[in-house]
């Protein structure tokens, strides 16, 4: 799909694809691009990694649990 260039006034205030600039790189936003076209590091959630018998007590969505038993 071509890129295109949508003028100020065909912006819709709510839904559609377009990303308020506010929410580039906020929190519960969207990603940024660097001047190297990636998502910085900054940006990117580390997930913790739990190895053991035992589950991990508060688990979050991301973390991971390898079961040694």
């Amino acid at each position: 799909m071509p890129a295109r260039q949508l003028a100020s006034q065909t912006v819709p205030a709510t839904g559609g694809n377009v990303v308020s600039t506010d929410k580039v790189g906020a929190a519960s936003g969207v990603a940024g691009l660097g001047s190297d076209g990636k998502v910085p590091a900054a940006q990117i959630s580390v997930p913790r990694i739990t190895v053991g018998v035992t589950a991990p007590t508060s688990p979050v969505t991301g973390d991971v649990w390898i079961d040694t038993n």
